[in-house]
């Protein structure tokens, strides 16, 4: 059977870090207790930054603990802020801090990234960004995670003058903001001995009128920056007039772009991106497929570069350690190795970590084929940047079941047993996460940890990041007996010998958990509303249900006078919690112990229940 690796991404790093274990780091003192180490994001929890630095630290996770050279062992995550604002940027950065971060990624905007610079730059830990623009001068402990405008625009330039043999190339600039990507542009057409064309700015006229001027310009090549609104008027009014050239813009990878056109104009839009899921190499595949698994939607060029970077950066404190010093000194001290977006190049200078760029053509649509790759060495083959094979190291996954978790698609409920026709003993929501701990012999159902016992999901319903073949197999509980058809009969007078009796217990369990809003915000109240049934033969008394909500053990309690057997009740846990982060907390169902549950019947009453609060 084919074992599947779990890809880093950054395939020369593998290879890299044997040599770059110091002696002093193997002569390390024995690990002690393990210490948390968050990584900040400027943005949104589900955007793709977040996403793609989320999806490389649970793949880096997978094989355990992070073991710094001072022989301290670490647990890596993830906290957000967002912010639109350069006033907000400062203040994300000062919430992103209290809670510890090593470092920081983003924000996304260009713009925003070039307004902040004064709070990015006076940060005080490594800062990771993908704005292009080269308005931002990487240096100190700012980085820049994809390739600059110099890179992504001299690919653009020799593509068109090369490969569809344009000469005249008029330029459209959306707005101030794009001055420096057509200031770039122009000069890579001057040096090619094209006469660059006055760039016409979107700013200063409607989209119709510079729509007319780019058509009379007579040019055969049309390159529009701007924002995706702005450009897809400039493109629909172009076409609409009959322009038979070349239409380009960086958005043509975007789907946002995409799908607010008609079928009928999707093809042929040329784009300039630093990734694209439609490259042939095996880590795009892997990356893509657990990419969507874990986040059901598809990744972005953004996703690809915080990927790399954020395996960068792992990389860099299991090797180097944890203060931005030792990050800096570390990652700068990479050599260029394979990465997701081609190339990971710390070699570049000026802190750029990438000069990978790729051009595409859109099919009938929209779907990007990636026709040309750039590196810093100039114009590269794709045969040439296709990794041959993964080198094992110290970070190859255990093919223990350790790592491997599953992600619920839907409401699932869990079995005792393999086969539906065994008791449902509880229920996961869709998006609940948990450790698979084995499966049935054809892979049908997974084995999970549930309320202390062994348990089962059906595999159908889940999608898996890691090996599910090297989950144990493991034996099936005896297949439930269904209960006899007993024949219509005359009914016999009752014996005189008095039957055996089953002691009646209480069985208090917790059938769901539902957190109002879904993701609370810092500071803001919200409400856990957890639905207790006994599912025993006797009538349970008064009891409590409680739990202590993260961060902070914001303790909540509900006293419930009573529950009948067989019946449900909803109890409503209430808070307000300071900071932000995943959490798993343990629900108290039975908080005095004053139900008696039998021999048996305590152990169901901690079930676990798993949040994220946003800053």
């Amino acid at each position: 059977m084919r074992r599947n690796v779990i890809h880093i991404g950054l395939v020369g790093f593998l290879v890299i870090l044997i040599g770059l274990v110091t002696p002093q780091a193997l002569a390390a003192p024995r690990p002690q207790a393990t210490q948390p180490i968050n990584i900040g994001i400027i943005g949104s929890f589900d955007g793709a930054t977040a996403q793609g630095v989320t999806l490389a630290i649970r793949r880096f996770s997978a094989q355990g603990p992070v073991t710094t050279p001072d022989g301290i062992t670490h647990t890596l995550s993830v906290v957000t802020a967002e912010a639109t604002t350069p006033d907000e940027v400062a203040t994300a950065i000062t919430q992103l801090k209290t809670n510890n971060v090593v470092a920081i990624f983003g924000p996304d905007d260009d713009q925003l990234v070039i307004d902040s610079l004064s709070a990015l730059q006076g940060a005080g830990v490594p800062i990771f960004t993908s704005a292009t623009s080269t308005a931002l001068q990487s240096d100190g402990l700012l980085f820049r995670t994809r390739a600059a405008d110099t890179w992504r625009m001299s690919a653009l330039v020799d593509y068109l003058l090369t490969d569809l043999g344009r000469k005249k190339v008029a330029v459209f600039q959306g707005s101030e903001a794009d001055t420096n990507a057509v200031t770039v542009l122009n000069a890579e057409l001057t040096k090619r001995g094209v006469e660059p064309l006055l760039p016409i700015v979107g700013s200063a006229t409607t989209s119709e009128d510079a729509s007319r001027q780019l058509i009379e310009s007579e040019a055969d090549a049309i390159v529009a920056l701007g924002t995706i609104p702005v450009t897809i008027d400039i493109y629909r009014n172009v076409m609409a007039s009959g322009f038979q050239g070349t239409f380009a813009t960086p958005n043509a990878i975007s789907r946002s772009f995409i799908e607010r056109l008609p079928q009928s104009l999707r093809g042929n839009i040329y784009g300039v991106t630093n990734w694209s899921y439609s490259v042939e190499k095996v880590d795009t595949a892997d990356f893509f497929r657990d990419y969507v698994a874990l986040f059901g939607t598809i990744p972005t060029p953004l996703s690809a570069s915080a990927y790399d970077s954020a395996v960068a950066l792992a990389i860099a404190i299991k090797n180097g350690g944890s203060t931005p010093d030792q990050i800096r000194t570390t990652l700068l001290g990479f050599n260029k190795a394979e990465s997701l977006q081609g190339f990971f190049n710390p070699k570049l200078g000026n802190n750029d970590l990438s000069a990978s760029v790729s051009i595409i053509q859109t099919n009938e649509y929209g779907a990007p084929i990636v026709v040309a790759r750039y590196e810093d060495t100039g114009r590269v083959t794709v045969p040439d940047i296709v990794p041959t094979a993964y080198p094992s190291s110290t970070f190859t996954p255990s093919p223990t079941p350790e790592g491997v978790v599953g992600t619920m698609r839907a409401t699932v409920n869990v079995k005792l047993g393999p086969a539906e026709s065994f008791q449902t003993i509880g229920q996961l929501r869709a998006g609940e996460q948990r450790p698979l701990i084995g499966a049935n012999a054809d892979l049908t159902w997974y084995a999970i940890d549930y309320r202390q016992q062994v348990s089962w999901i059906p595999a159908n319903l889940v999608s898996v990041f890691g090996d599910v073949q090297s989950l144990p197999l493991l034996e099936s509980p005896p297949t439930p007996t269904p209960a006899p058809v007993i024949p219509t009969v005359t009914p016999v007078p009752p014996q005189p010998t008095a039957l055996p009796t089953v002691e009646p217990f209480t069985d208090l369990v917790m059938v769901s958990a539902i957190m109002t809003p879904a993701s609370p915000t810092s500071g803001q109240p919200f409400t856990l509303a957890v639905t207790v049934r006994n599912q025993g033969t006797l009538a349970a008394g008064p009891f409590a249900v409680a739990t202590s909500f993260l961060p902070g053990d914001v303790f909540s309690a509900v006293n419930v006078p009573g529950l009948a057997a067989g019946t449900d009740t909803v109890v409503n846990l209430t808070g307000t919690v300071t900071g932000s982060g995943t959490f798993t907390i343990a629900i108290v169902l039975d908080l005095n112990n004053q139900v008696d549950e039998g021999p048996n019947g305590k152990v169901n009453n901690k079930p676990t229940f798993t949040y994220t609060v946003n800053p």
